[in-house]
Protein backbone atom coordinates (compact mmCIF):
# COMPACT_ATOMS: atom_id res chain seq x y z
CA UNK A 1 0.00 0.00 0.00
CA UNK A 2 1.68 3.41 -0.72
CA UNK A 3 0.87 6.69 0.29
CA UNK A 4 -0.65 7.73 -3.28
CA UNK A 5 -3.72 5.16 -2.38
CA UNK A 6 -4.20 6.01 1.20
CA UNK A 7 -4.26 10.14 -0.01
CA UNK A 8 -6.58 8.89 -2.92
CA UNK A 9 -9.10 7.22 0.10
CA UNK A 10 -8.73 9.94 2.33
CA UNK A 11 -9.42 12.91 -0.47
CA UNK A 12 -12.53 10.18 -1.92
CA UNK A 13 -13.75 9.73 1.98
CA UNK A 14 -13.87 13.58 2.85
CA UNK A 15 -15.20 14.69 -1.25
CA UNK A 16 -17.98 11.40 0.17
CA UNK A 17 -18.85 12.84 3.09
CA UNK A 18 -19.38 16.97 1.80
CA UNK A 19 -21.63 14.92 -1.16
CA UNK A 20 -23.55 13.35 1.78
CA UNK A 21 -24.32 16.37 3.84
CA UNK A 22 -25.42 18.32 1.10
CA UNK A 23 -27.96 15.39 -0.62
CA UNK A 24 -28.94 15.62 3.05
CA UNK A 25 -29.82 19.23 3.39
CA UNK A 26 -30.87 19.55 -0.43
CA UNK A 27 -33.52 17.18 0.25
CA UNK A 28 -34.65 18.58 3.57
CA UNK A 29 -34.55 21.81 2.07
CA UNK A 30 -36.83 20.60 -0.82
CA UNK A 31 -39.54 18.56 0.84
CA UNK A 32 -40.17 21.61 3.12
CA UNK A 33 -40.18 24.31 0.50
CA UNK A 34 -42.45 21.61 -1.26
CA UNK A 35 -44.58 20.99 1.70
CA UNK A 36 -45.43 25.03 2.52
CA UNK A 37 -45.57 25.81 -1.21
CA UNK A 38 -48.50 23.28 -1.24
CA UNK A 39 -49.87 24.19 1.54
CA UNK A 40 -50.21 28.00 0.85
CA UNK A 41 -51.33 27.07 -3.09
CA UNK A 42 -54.02 25.06 -1.75
CA UNK A 43 -55.25 28.05 0.97
CA UNK A 44 -54.90 30.37 -2.13
CA UNK A 45 -57.41 28.27 -3.78
CA UNK A 46 -60.09 27.87 -0.88
CA UNK A 47 -59.78 31.21 -0.32
CA UNK A 48 -60.25 32.64 -3.67
CA UNK A 49 -62.89 30.54 -4.65
CA UNK A 50 -64.98 29.15 -1.24
CA UNK A 51 -63.97 32.63 1.44
CA UNK A 52 -66.26 35.58 1.72
CA UNK A 53 -64.93 39.03 3.15
CA UNK A 54 -66.84 37.76 6.52
CA UNK A 55 -64.91 34.45 6.72
CA UNK A 56 -62.06 35.59 6.35
CA UNK A 57 -60.32 36.35 9.90
CA UNK A 58 -61.44 32.54 10.29
CA UNK A 59 -59.87 31.48 7.66
CA UNK A 60 -56.36 33.13 8.42
CA UNK A 61 -56.85 32.01 12.09
CA UNK A 62 -57.42 28.37 11.29
CA UNK A 63 -54.33 28.48 8.85
CA UNK A 64 -51.95 30.18 11.07
CA UNK A 65 -50.71 26.98 13.22
CA UNK A 66 -50.30 24.35 10.32
CA UNK A 67 -48.54 27.39 7.95
CA UNK A 68 -46.37 28.27 11.41
CA UNK A 69 -44.94 24.75 11.71
CA UNK A 70 -44.30 24.71 7.58
CA UNK A 71 -42.64 28.26 8.14
CA UNK A 72 -40.32 27.05 11.43
CA UNK A 73 -39.26 23.49 9.50
CA UNK A 74 -38.20 25.48 6.56
CA UNK A 75 -36.48 28.09 8.33
CA UNK A 76 -34.24 25.74 9.83
CA UNK A 77 -33.22 24.68 6.73
CA UNK A 78 -33.17 27.58 4.39
CA UNK A 79 -30.15 29.19 3.17
CA UNK A 80 -28.94 32.03 5.28
CA UNK A 81 -28.64 34.79 2.71
CA UNK A 82 -32.63 34.57 2.54
CA UNK A 83 -33.64 34.05 6.07
CA UNK A 84 -34.17 37.76 6.23
CA UNK A 85 -37.16 37.82 3.56
CA UNK A 86 -38.88 34.47 4.46
CA UNK A 87 -38.85 36.35 8.33
CA UNK A 88 -40.60 39.60 6.67
CA UNK A 89 -43.16 37.88 4.38
CA UNK A 90 -44.10 35.39 7.40
CA UNK A 91 -44.47 38.46 9.39
CA UNK A 92 -46.40 40.55 6.95
CA UNK A 93 -48.79 37.31 6.42
CA UNK A 94 -48.88 36.98 10.56
CA UNK A 95 -49.57 40.65 10.84
CA UNK A 96 -47.03 41.53 12.79
CA UNK A 97 -47.63 45.17 14.14
CA UNK A 98 -44.12 46.35 14.69
CA UNK A 99 -45.51 49.79 16.70
CA UNK A 100 -47.67 47.94 19.02
CA UNK A 101 -44.89 45.43 20.03
CA UNK A 102 -42.60 48.37 20.51
CA UNK A 103 -44.69 50.22 22.77
CA UNK A 104 -46.07 47.01 24.55
CA UNK A 105 -42.31 45.66 25.17
CA UNK A 106 -42.00 43.01 27.66
CA UNK A 107 -45.98 42.81 28.26
CA UNK A 108 -47.27 41.05 24.76
CA UNK A 109 -45.34 37.80 23.31
CA UNK A 110 -47.12 38.44 19.84
CA UNK A 111 -49.14 40.93 17.61
CA UNK A 112 -51.66 39.70 15.09
CA UNK A 113 -53.04 41.80 12.51
CA UNK A 114 -55.73 39.58 10.34
CA UNK A 115 -56.22 40.34 6.61
CA UNK A 116 -58.76 43.16 6.18
CA UNK A 117 -60.33 41.56 2.82
CA UNK A 118 -60.57 38.33 0.90
CA UNK A 119 -57.56 40.69 -1.99
CA UNK A 120 -55.85 41.59 1.18
CA UNK A 121 -55.19 38.03 2.45
CA UNK A 122 -54.45 36.67 -1.01
CA UNK A 123 -51.79 39.43 -1.76
CA UNK A 124 -49.97 37.91 1.77
CA UNK A 125 -50.54 34.56 0.35
CA UNK A 126 -48.75 35.15 -3.11
CA UNK A 127 -45.57 37.51 -1.68
CA UNK A 128 -44.69 34.23 0.22
CA UNK A 129 -45.31 31.78 -2.79
CA UNK A 130 -43.26 34.60 -4.94
CA UNK A 131 -40.76 34.01 -2.61
CA UNK A 132 -40.28 30.43 -2.76
CA UNK A 133 -41.34 30.40 -5.92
Amino acid sequence: MSYSNLLSGFFGAIIGGFVTIFLYWHNRYTSAKRALINRLTILRHDVWWNCKDSDIFKKWDESLEEIWVLYNSLMDVFPLWRRRKLQRAWEEYKGINKEVMKKLEGEVFDSKMAPKSKNDFLQKISNILSLLE
